[in-house]
Order: C-alpha cells, then sequence, then structure tokens
C-alpha cells in the first residue's frame, strides 16, 4: 500500500521513480558490466545467470562467464559478458 502512495507521489510531483527508496536501480555499463543498487539478497549465482531479489521485483542477468565482482548489502557490481538484463515482477 505505502509503495503505491510512493509512486503516485513521485508521479504528481514529477519526481524520478529511481529516487523512490527501495527501489532497484540498474546500470548498463557496455557488454561487461552490470551495477545494480538496492537488491536485497542473491536468489541464484551461477556461470551464465544470476537472479537477485529486490523490493519490488526479481532482477535476472544472463550472460556468458559472469561474476560478482564485489558486493555489499546495497550494491553489487556483476562483470562478464552480459547477454541481458531483465525484471520479473
Amino acid at each position: 500500500m505505502l509503495d503505491g502512495i510512493g509512486s503516485r507521489a513521485a508521479a504528481a510531483l514529477h519526481i524520478p521513480q529511481e529516487v523512490i527508496p527501495g527501489e532497484p536501480v540498474v546500470t548498463v555499463m557496455g557488454s561487461r558490466n552490470v551495477y545494480i543498487e538496492n537488491y536485497r539478497r542473491i536468489e541464484c549465482f551461477c556461470e551464465d545467470e544470476i537472479r537477485l531479489r529486490a523490493k519490488t521485483c526479481r532482477l535476472i542477468i544472463c550472460g556468458k562467464r559472469l561474476r560478482i565482482e564485489y558486493y555489499t548489502k546495497d550494491e553489487m557490481l556483476v562483470g562478464g559478458q552480459i547477454i541481458s538484463v531483465s525484471m520479473e515482477g
């Protein structure tokens, strides 16, 4: 309920969605790196797929020779040959 109110308020005030606390922020840097902010946990990690759970969705990174370059409780850098990044839910 609170998430819906925040989204409506942001839209009414013309505030970008990425400013809303808790929303995942995904930055793709070429075909070699993906930077993720505001994820909750790693659900699956293998060489060709990484699945992350965020507050509002699941992030799926597909590629080849994927690796987690670094991570903290709030952010992560994924390296490798990035083929696709998608969101579910």
